[in-house]
């Protein structure tokens, strides 16, 4: 299994899937924000940041997924934004659950982003926090958005470490391949 992994992060089609995965989960983030009128939070904001760098990650890979040193920083930057893309929904869930129990918490006024890039300034439509943390405006199967969006960034994140693990597979010589 590790070895067909380790092909399939070597083909163009698998990093494409995975752009296209989490373009789609932004372009949701979106479609919330713009047809729903769910103004996103900081915490919000900060997930669709991680999306951001797992879409970074992929297209990296694009450019040539049999190339180790690529393949490397495509992995270890889609490992970094899928795991940031976990803290920072675990602790969104939290804060669900404390305003829930009556607790209260605010939001930082004004967004840090990795590596200090202002992208709310940059990119306010996508990364500006217009909404307050704690709120839940959507269910669905009765979990709020940041309890789908800690799943998925959990998957991405597994996905990511196998990925990994699965480079030091050693390879069979197949002079067909």
């Amino acid at each position: 299994m590790l070895s067909s992994l380790a092909k399939w992060s070597k083909q163009r089609s698998a990093w494409l899937v995975l752009a296209l995965s989490a373009t789609m989960l932004l372009g949701l983030a979106l479609y919330f924000q713009y047809q729903m009128n769910l103004q996103p939070c900081m915490l919000c904001v900060y997930a669709r940041a991680a999306l951001t760098g797992v879409i970074f990650a992929a297209l990296i890979a694009l450019i040539a997924p049999a190339n180790l040193l690529f393949r490397w920083i495509a992995l270890l930057a889609f490992t970094a934004s899928s795991v940031w893309g976990v803290m920072i929904t675990h602790e969104h869930v939290g804060v669900e659950q404390l305003v829930q129990s009556g607790g209260l918490y605010t939001c930082s006024l004004f967004p840090e982003f990795p590596l200090g890039l202002p992208l709310d300034k940059w990119f306010p439509e996508i990364f500006n926090p217009t909404g307050m943390c704690g709120d839940i405006a959507w269910r669905f199967m009765g979990f709020s958005m940041p309890v789908w969006t800690r799943v998925i960034f959990v998957v991405y994140s597994l996905l990511a470490l196998v990925l990994i693990f699965s480079q030091f597979k050693k390879q069979k010589y197949n002079p067909y391949d």
